[in-house]
């Protein structure tokens, strides 16, 4: 399935006054609740007369509407009907999958697409990476990470139900007995840093970073990880590659409706 650039093409020429418009929606889609006339303006470089006459046609046109005794400007009808139909018409795990392929390109490692299935955190895509410094495993289709032992585990444990992990939580610790306060431990340091990192989990000299992905509704639906060799792999939370995991995760939750500032809740595992 091929994937839009969201660009018109061939260089082709659109309405210059449409695009000029169009940008005020930008404030309001980040804000996430009704802005005043100054506050649109001054995000996007505009004197606020300039922007009532934009705003004045974005309301006729039901894109924007405005509160009749605050004055503050929000989405309209139209903007709410657009964006819920092409939530509809969105390929959730395809977007997920073209990220993952974007993400072995980016940090030239080995990439996993992770969903949730019958065992656990279920490989549902890989993309395997050349590079010397990475590391290349056979996690074919249906592969399952340890929920304690595993970067990507940590991040299913941290952001999914207690109930929906505790049994297979309660199985992992006969062979991994972790105690309940060091499990906590491993959640609040994943939610803290919004990935979860681990050496030698999912295998000996292997390390790995995984990041969590939500949709609209604040559901988390995914996760994206990357493995490397222990010697060629950084796994400091803060540093190169899991900043590139984070926000791998974040533009892809963007795209499937979850805002920035819904992410930074839901990443600290406020719900």
């Amino acid at each position: 399935m091929s994937r839009s650039t969201g660009r018109p093409a061939g260089g082709s020429i659109g309405v210059q006054a449409m695009d000029v418009g169009l940008q005020l929606l930008g404030p309001l889609i980040e804000a996430g609740t009704p802005l005043n006339l100054k506050a649109i303006a001054a995000a996007i470089g505009f004197a606020p007369p300039k922007a009532h006459r934009y705003l004045v046609s974005l309301i006729r046109a039901g894109l924007v509407e405005q509160d009749e005794q605050t004055g503050r400007y929000g989405l309209g009808q139209l903007a709410v009907s657009l964006g819920l139909t092409a939530l509809g018409m969105l390929d959730k795990d395809g977007v997920g999958r073209a990220a993952m392929i974007d993400l072995r390109h980016e940090t030239d490692h080995t990439a996993h697409f992770v969903v949730w299935g019958s065992g656990g955190p279920t490989v549902g895509a890989a993309e395997p990476s050349s590079n010397p410094g990475s590391v290349f495993l056979t996690t074919r289709l249906g592969s399952i990470f340890a929920l304690l032992r595993t970067a990507t585990g940590h991040v299913f444990l941290a952001y999914l139900p207690r109930e929906t992990t505790r049994l297979l939580v309660e199985k992992e610790r006969e062979a991994f007995p972790l105690s309940d306060p060091e499990i906590e431990a491993l959640i609040a340091r994943t939610r803290r840093h919004g990935v979860g990192w681990s050496i030698d989990g999912l295998a000996p000299g292997v390390s790995a970073i995984a990041a969590p992905v939500f949709d609209h509704t604040g559901h988390f639906v995914y996760a994206f990880s990357i493995i490397g060799q222990n010697a060629h792999f950084d796994t400091s939370p803060e540093g190169p590659l899991a900043n590139i995991v984070r926000a791998k995760a974040r533009t892809t939750s963007n795209r499937l409706g979850c805002s920035d500032a819904m992410y930074d809740v839901l990443v600290k595992g406020v719900t």
